[in-house]
Order: C-alpha cells, then sequence, then structure tokens
C-alpha cells in the first residue's frame, strides 16, 4: 500500500498545496486564559446540570415525583 496521491487529480492537490502555509495560533493565549474563579463557575454550573440530569432521569425510571429523587439519602 502506497502512501501519497494515487491519481492524477490528488497528484495536482498535493503539488498545490504542498507550499502553503499554515498558522494555526491566531489568538493571543493570553487573552483565551480563564481565571481559576470563572472555571470553578463553570465547573459548579456542569455539575448543577448534570445532577439535575440525574434526577430527571431517576425519577423517570422510578415514577416517584421531583422530590423524592431530589432528596438525598
Amino acid at each position: 500500500m502506497a502512501i501519497g496521491p494515487q491519481d492524477y487529480i490528488d497528484q495536482m492537490l498535493a503539488k498545490k498545496y504542498s507550499a502553503e502555509k499554515v498558522n494555526n495560533v491566531t489568538e493571543d493565549v493570553s487573552r483565551l486564559a480563564m481565571s481559576t474563579e470563572r472555571y470553578w463557575e463553570l465547573q459548579k454550573d456542569v455539575a448543577e446540570v448534570q445532577r439535575a440530569l440525574v434526577m430527571v432521569s431517576t425519577k423517570m425510571r422510578v415514577g416517584g415525583n421531583l422530590k423524592q429523587a431530589a432528596s438525598r439519602a
């Protein structure tokens, strides 16, 4: 099994794009950084959504009411 372009179109595309230079890092990394407080706020939100999904799925499976599913054992 050969590696590389097999037919004429693939060979032409490989020749055309072989000299292209791509820089995928156009954003300033410091601008994308997130504060620790913001990170934990987002994690808390994710945890709340996951907990709500578990409560709803438990209610649907058991057939009880939502307060029973939300009670802590």
